[in-house]
């Protein structure tokens, strides 16, 4: 780990949710798990809370077996090492629009 490295888990709530939406949904919020340990900041922040706690929205492309999500983590800068919790996970049906 690099000193720009984060630690960024998943909440035991957002591994239920992800359970229900399946294998594919699963192993996307891992790929971005692991991207987020490396860039902290993908899609836009929300909110600035207590002790500079981070909360930050991004979302994931449908792909065949999974819709489109949206995410929602928390990121706090410090103290060092960085930190992170993915806390939501949701299909994100904003692409569905001209159904």
């Amino acid at each position: 780990m690099t000193h720009s490295d984060a630690v960024v888990e998943i909440t035991h709530t957002a591994r239920k949710r992800l359970e229900l939406l399946g294998s594919t949904a699963q192993a996307v919020v891992e790929d971005l798990r692991a991207e987020l340990e490396r860039a902290h900041h993908l899609g836009r922040r929300v909110r600035v809370i207590d002790q500079g706690a981070e909360v930050w929205v991004t979302r994931t492309e449908a792909r065949p077996g999974c819709p489109a999500l949206s995410v929602t983590y928390v990121f706090l800068p410090h103290p060092p090492p960085p930190t992170g919790a993915i806390v939501s996970v949701v299909p994100d049906d904003a692409g569905n629009e001209d159904v």
